[in-house]
């Protein structure tokens, strides 16, 4: 099985790390500089590493735990509730380890919990915090922003792309054809296949400019799609489309689906065994899966990186960042795909 790698991810978390590295080193040494300036000892070395310590804690905490589970779903009195409960609870830890640890040298501290002490650690948690979710606010802030100018360019780039594999001679001249041998022998079926074409012509160029579009839609294109795609095979062609689920409120973006499908024709029905092709549709609340089957050319080595497999790859990891799963399979000279992807929550 293949899967689409995004190793440029790795180098981002590496230069990431480095620079948390070095923030934390700066921000250590600069204690460590104070403390030395007024006569620093073991003792209080080793107490402002546990304070460091814990201020680190603090703040990964908030990073990757409280901010995405509370602040960036909008539960801001769930976030101001754990944010208080995490400090509290850090602030009782460390004034006994303070009391029986680090007394020798701080003679000031006569009792094991004094309100004095632990509003200072809950100051200090505080600041973290603010800190924490500065910088976490603002790097989400600007990565959303450099996501939608991408989100722009790479749209009208999977426009161009798809009009290129979509909207080619080669299925407007054949459907054309299809349509026009209807028209001759003056078949009932050729109104419908007029107003098919033109569904589908009309769905690609306006519809689809749309960010999201409406599921239904996108199912009702794809069936367009298939229905003149038929009129250039023969009946007994096995061309399958099977939809389970609810497709009423749920939105997709536009076209995800139909390149998989374009795929599916352009690549299937090459060989005299076919198996035709089965597109399943399993939509549920959360997301759906789609998956597609066709058979393959036993004498022509298959290639998982076409262009438009490679556009809808860049495509989902804009649209869907870690809200999608993209497998290709190839086996017994059948190719199977499959796409999952869970829906945009609504706010």
């Amino acid at each position: 099985m293949n899967t689409f790698a995004l190793p440029e991810f790795s180098m981002k978390k590496r230069y990431k790390l480095a620079i948390h590295v070095a923030a934390w080193a700066l921000f250590g040494a600069w204690i460590f500089y104070v403390q030395y300036q007024r006569g620093l000892t073991l003792n209080k070395a080793i107490d402002s590493l546990v304070g460091l310590s814990f201020a680190i804690m603090i703040f990964y905490l908030n990073w990757y735990v409280l901010i995405p589970r509370y602040l960036a779903r909008n539960r801001i009195l769930s976030y101001i509730a754990m944010v208080l409960l995490t400090l509290t609870a850090v602030a009782l830890i460390r004034s006994p380890l303070d009391f029986y640890v680090f007394r020798e040298f701080n003679p000031g501290m006569k009792v094991l919990y004094s309100y004095d002490r632990i509003l200072n650690y809950l100051l200090a948690g505080l600041i973290v915090v603010f800190i924490s979710s500065a910088l976490k606010v603002t790097g989400n802030y600007i990565r959303n922003e450099r996501r939608n100018k991408e989100l722009e360019n790479q749209k009208l780039m999977a426009e161009l792309n798809f009009l290129k594999s979509q909207v080619n001679p080669h299925f407007l001249f054949n459907t054309l054809n299809n349509i026009y041998s209807l028209a001759y022998k003056q078949s009932p079926e050729t109104p419908d296949a007029i107003m098919k074409l033109s569904l589908l012509m009309r769905y690609m160029l306006y519809e689809s400019n749309d960010t999201l579009v409406s599921l239904e839609k996108e199912v009702d294109h794809i069936r367009n799609f298939i229905d003149l795609q038929k009129l250039r095979l023969r009946e007994q062609t096995s061309i399958r489309l099977n939809v389970d689920g609810e497709l009423a409120g749920k939105q997709i973006a536009p076209m995800l689906l139909m390149t998989l499908v374009e795929n599916a024709f352009k690549h299937g029905l090459v060989s005299r065994n076919e198996v035709g092709i089965t597109l399943n549709l399993l939509v549920q609340d959360d997301g759906l899966q789609f998956t597609t089957v066709n058979n393959t050319s036993s004498h022509k080595k298959r290639e998982f990186g076409g262009i438009g497999l490679q556009n809808l790859k860049q495509r989902l990891t804009l649209l869907y960042p870690n809200r999608h799963e993209l497998h290709f399979e190839e086996k017994a000279d059948t190719f199977y795909a499959s796409l999952k992807l869970y829906f945009h929550t609504k706010r």
